[in-house]
């Protein structure tokens, strides 16, 4: 008897293919796809070929990776989504991602807080100085005219 592999008509991994499709159960593959069990237990069997829809279906719901498009190589670990080469430690978790409009927010008015601070800084020099000078000219007066 011939041993047979899943495949695929395109180019792919076959270790993750194999992942993708041994990780879960019959059932699963074909809600996944929306196929039926015989075409799921087919791809298993390398009777037919997996469509690259449902491959990359697979690999999402099997590894948490999404393979495609701009998103391409992200992962989804536990409640965190890493960029490709990120340790999921580094990662934002989903609550984060839910909060960015606020921690933008958050970040434009503290911006805003410190121009005002540095604006009213320089005005407070200004009238120190000011302050000095006409001190020094008020000086110069009295002493002129007494």
């Amino acid at each position: 008897m011939e041993r047979r592999f899943p495949r695929t008509e395109f180019k792919s991994d076959l270790a993750d293919l194999m992942h993708a499709l041994f990780s879960l159960s019959v059932s699963e593959i074909a809600e996944v796809c929306g196929v039926g069990i015989t075409t799921a237990e087919a791809w298993r069997a390398g009777r037919e070929p997996v469509p690259y829809m449902a491959y990359q279906l697979l690999l999402f719901r099997a590894l948490g990776r999404v393979p495609f498009g701009p998103w391409a190589g992200w992962r989804f670990i536990e409640d965190r989504i890493c960029a490709p080469g990120m340790t999921p430690a580094a990662a934002p978790r989903q609550i984060e991602l839910e909060f960015i409009d606020h921690y933008r927010i958050d970040r434009r008015l503290t911006e805003q807080q410190a121009e005002l601070l540095d604006g009213t800084l320089r005005q407070r020099d200004f009238y120190k100085q000011q302050c000095g000078l006409e001190a020094r000219w008020g000086l110069m007066l009295t002493n002129l005219f007494t």
